[in-house]
């Protein structure tokens, strides 16, 4: 696949940019010389042809008659392309005219035009007509002045000859200035994109066995490379905890294991540490049962916890409520109280559900029964013997669902509570197997939460025990 370069765009984009103003400078600068000189060539040659109708002089004879002094008349504009001119009285009799002008103007002689381009010899010329003009010349014997026609026509060829002198010099030097423009350009692109270089070479030493992330100076001092260099150290700060996470996950879970096994192994080794009777077999096998279900156990929930999160993952920014249909919220309880009764009963725990009204949304019914029984069975065994253990069902003013499940024991210590919700985390490390347990049920509760576009949180009630508390997105 071909590379593309930022740089090298960015260079080029402003290098045609450039070479369209400077192409666009050029037209306008040649068309509005053109249109100048055109005017100015125009107001001379209407001067010329004024200067040549006052060479026309009176005779002396009587009447006076019109004859035209030669030796006043102006120099041609162009010296290589002379002036044309003609000069006819009102009975179009010749006056005067140049040489070959009989032949170059009669086409612009009978015509109304004024300043006319013709074309002489393939020469350009541009004429002009002053008709039925008075003779300027004044005689006290003339009553009546005459009139005459001027036809004053002047070569132009000088006059594009000069634009296209103007047009080339004014390209060239625009071409210079362009390269010139071009490398500075060129140079400070360069120099612009050192910080985005410099970053990149910062990212690239970022590995597994080194997080730390150095952003340089100048990357974090350039506007449009802040946003970038946030996104990065949050992109580290996430892959990190991941990692961490991961790895955390990988040594609790063999240590748990390890655990399961060593106990199953201790189990066998005391059955074959001397001949016993069949009673003794048959409780030591019963044992056996207990620790393979207990291991089973484990197993089953590490998969639930992993089928969860990478659910979540793959629902990332689509919780997973689009997904699936409406739930009463209630009924999720009651079923996990249900599941939970034993237990409780066991305990001499009395288990109460308060729901002032009917709250829906759109969730898994399976998936809030699991959570509401893990943190009913986190309650139950913090909670001392006949205690209550509340589970209260309510909407916020924030559209959410609110479910808080409130035990009466010892409470959570301060400096756990950031903490419970973490796989594999127990308060009480010491637990011994009877009790059960892995510290992956308020780990199981949290994924679900959040995979549902929810929050859980837990705090303590004042002495009164615990409180953790559940929202989640209810239906309107």
């Amino acid at each position: 696949m071909k590379r593309l370069s930022i740089m090298r765009r960015i260079i080029l984009v402003v290098v045609a940019c450039q070479l369209l103003l400077t192409s666009g400078v050029t037209v306008v600068a040649v068309l509005y010389a053109r249109k100048q000189l055109r005017a100015a060539f125009d107001l001379a040659l209407e001067g010329r042809a004024a200067s040549t109708l006052a060479l026309v002089r009176y005779t002396e004879s009587d009447p006076p008659g019109l004859l035209f002094d030669s030796s006043l008349l102006p120099r041609s504009s162009d010296p290589r392309h002379g002036d044309i001119f003609e000069i006819r009285a009102a009975d179009n009799r010749l006056v005067a005219e140049s040489d070959g002008a009989e032949e170059a103007l009669s086409g612009f002689a009978s015509s109304n035009g004024s300043n006319t381009i013709l074309h002489i010899g393939g020469v350009p010329y541009r004429g002009v007509a002053l008709r039925n003009v008075t003779v300027l010349d004044d005689e006290d014997t003339v009553r009546v002045p005459s009139r005459v026609t001027v036809i004053y026509a002047a070569s132009f060829a000088d006059m594009n000859h000069r634009l296209n002198e103007l047009a080339l010099y004014v390209s060239g030097a625009s071409f210079l200035l362009l390269l010139a423009a071009g490398a500075l350009a060129a140079w400070l692109v360069r120099r612009g994109l050192s910080p985005l270089r410099e970053l990149a070479a910062a990212s690239d030493a970022i590995s597994p066995s080194d997080w730390s992330f150095r952003p340089p100076a100048a990357a974090i001092r350039t506007t449009e490379l802040v946003p970038l260099v946030s996104a990065i150290e949050t992109l580290l700060a996430r892959l990190k905890e991941s990692f961490r996470q991961q790895r955390d996950f990988t040594s609790d879970a063999a240590h748990e294991l390890k655990t399961s096994v060593a106990i199953v192994k201790s189990t066998l080794q005391s059955l074959l540490h001397r001949p016993r009777t069949e009673s003794e077999y048959r409780g030591g096998l019963e044992h056996l049962l207990d620790d393979c279900a207990r291991l089973e156990d484990l197993l089953e929930r590490m998969l639930r916890l992993a089928r969860i999160e990478q659910r979540a993952e793959q629902q990332a920014g689509h919780p997973l409520a689009r997904a699936v249909g409406v739930t009463e919220l209630a009924s999720t309880c009651e079923a996990a109280i249900a599941r939970m009764r034993a237990l409780a009963d066991a305990r001499e725990i009395v288990l109460e559900l308060t729901s002032p009204s009917a709250i829906r949304l759109r969730a898994d019914p399976e998936d809030l029964e699991l959570i509401w029984t893990n943190l009913l069975e986190n309650a139950i065994q913090y909670s001392p013997p006949a205690a209550k253990v509340i589970v209260r069902v309510q909407r916020n003013g924030e559209g959410l669902a609110r479910v808080s499940i409130e035990d009466s024991g010892p409470g959570i210590p301060p400096a756990e509570l950031p903490h419970i919700f973490e796989r594999f985390h127990r308060g009480d490390p010491s637990r011994a197997r009877a009790s059960g347990g892995f510290g992956l049920g308020l780990a199981i509760s949290k994924a679900l939460a959040e995979a549902y576009g929810g929050r859980i949180e837990a705090r303590n009630r004042d002495g009164r025990g615990a409180e953790v508390r559940v929202e989640l997105p209810a239906e309107p």
